[in-house]
């Protein structure tokens, strides 16, 4: 029962640090920031909008960090949640993989390498933001990621959230 409880109430910080991320909130405090670039040229409607990541540790101590290989093999970073509103504030449609050639069945697999970054120092990470949103109408996009850091405890249950800056991508035909 105790377990259960336990359980419970690692469940509820997460859903309220989940539910203050969509609500808007602003930069949570958190042993690193992140910092999106934007790209400097519009994108092509129907090209690849891979965003350069800066991730900065802002402790006084080693903080461990997850690297998301940026979507290697066509598949977005598993560790970054991206978030991406339209120009009237809608979020914008998914991406829907193509379904595999019949008779195939494509399996993904592995882990998410981490690190230990030491204090002040930073390192460049990308995420593949189509490869979790369709950006193919031509338009302007707020996109910003979160990404969630662990508060230690027996079950290492990510307590809050550490948002990114907010850019702005042009798509063109």
């Amino acid at each position: 029962m105790k377990r259960v409880s336990r359980h419970l109430v690692y469940a509820a910080a997460a859903l309220l640090a989940f539910a203050a991320l969509a609500a808007g909130a602003p930069h949570q405090r958190g042993p690193f920031t992140l910092t999106l670039q934007a790209p400097k040229q519009p994108l092509k409607a129907g090209k690849p909008l891979l965003l350069r990541v800066k991730v900065t540790n802002i402790l006084d101590h080693a903080v461990r960090v997850s690297l998301s290989r940026g979507g290697l093999w066509g598949r977005p970073g598993q560790i970054y949640q991206v978030h991406v509103l339209d120009e009237r504030g809608r979020p914008a449609p998914p991406y829907v993989p193509p379904p595999p050639p019949k008779g195939k069945t494509v399996i993904y697999g592995g882990s998410v390498p981490s690190f230990p970054l030491k204090p002040g120092k930073s390192f460049t990470d990308q995420v593949n933001v189509t490869g979790s949103y369709d950006l193919s109408r031509p338009g302007k996009y707020k996109i910003w990621i979160a990404e969630p850091f662990f508060g230690g405890g027996p079950h290492n249950v990510p307590m809050r959230l550490v948002r990114s800056n907010t850019v702005t991508v042009t798509v063109v035909k």
